[in-house]
């Protein structure tokens, strides 16, 4: 039975990974820094848990360490606004982690390790193939590269995902990222706005992304990169607003005189993952009625005090 330890594993992919099959002996380390406790405890009392940051290096996380079959290191602060606002901190858990956590690996454990796959930028009309140059614009984009070029070059046995835009509920929600937000928004205003309306993104849901590393340990691969997205579901984001105010039976606007720091605008493909033998199951319809019924769960009164808890940046 494979030992498997999660670093952010009360996080948002990290929660909805514990509710999945399981495919060995779980240890999982968070320190719990949204406050997210009582979203996951249901999950976590069934798992061997440590309420600590991996930046302390605890005995308890080198011992994890050194025992593992595979690491799957999720604890990161996630997404370009956040990391702004906190970069020496995003620096040490994104990147300056890593460079000690190779020195105390050994060798056949496997990491599978999530990227971003913003680091492809704006790229114009070509589709991004693991192949494309990388253009990584925010400090978050950054740290991760750094990372993904470091196990790559240091750790032979690593697989890197480079992940689509997430949606989609999970145990530890988060109603920042763009579909989760904007189906949050439009449910609670009964309209959205969006901008940037031309830009490009791809998508996955969270228990797609969840399939893939199971997927991973169960097909023993390693050393490589894929671009991990549902390829059926690429659109902009005009036609990702129709989607939600379709499915929600609601309107939206486009703001022509506002933009956002963040440029990205690409297609990416994920046929080589695909060719693995892994398929995505959810598209956005079933992942934006997901979420609708999952506020629908929320009483009005408390909409606006769980949005602060969830992305309180």
């Amino acid at each position: 039975m494979n030992k498997i330890l999660i670093t952010g594993g009360a996080g948002y992919i990290g929660s909805s990974l514990l509710g999945t099959s399981r495919p060995g002996y779980i240890t999982v380390f968070d320190n719990l820094y949204w406050n997210q406790g009582a979203f996951v405890y249901p999950l976590l009392r069934s798992f061997p848990f440590f309420n600590e940051s991996v930046l302390d290096w605890s005995d308890k996380l080198k011992r994890e360490i050194e025992r593992a079959d595979v690491i799957i290191p999720l604890a990161a602060i996630v997404g370009a606004p956040a990391c702004d606002k906190i970069p020496e901190y995003s620096t040490n858990v994104n990147f300056n982690w890593f460079t000690e956590l190779i020195k105390k690996i050994n060798s056949d454990t496997l990491v599978i390790y999530p990227n971003t796959n913003s680091g492809y930028g704006s790229t114009g009309q070509e589709i991004c193939t693991e192949e494309t140059p990388l253009n990584p614009i925010s400090l978050y984009a950054k740290t991760k590269q750094w990372t993904e070029d470091l196990l790559l070059e240091s750790h032979k046995n690593t697989i890197v995902f480079r992940l689509a835009t997430v949606f989609g509920w999970s145990p530890r929600p988060r109603l920042d990222l763009l579909i989760n937000n904007l189906t949050f928004t439009g449910r609670r205003d009964k309209k959205i706005e969006i901008f940037d309306a031309h830009f490009r993104r791809n998508y996955i849901h969270v228990k797609d992304i969840c399939k893939a590393f199971l997927h991973t340990i169960n097909c023993k691969m390693s050393n490589n990169v894929y671009n991990l997205g549902n390829d059926h579901i690429n659109c902009t984001k005009k036609q990702l607003a129709e989607t939600i105010c379709t499915t929600l039976n609601i309107e939206y606007s486009i703001l022509e005189n506002k933009t956002d720091s963040d440029k990205r605008d690409y297609e990416v493909s994920s046929n080589k993952f695909y060719n693995t033998g892994y398929r995505p199951d959810i598209d956005l319809v079933t992942g934006i009625k997901e979420l609708d019924n999952f506020y629908n769960y929320l009483p009005n009164d408390i909409y606006q005090i769980y949005y602060n808890v969830i992305t309180n940046y």
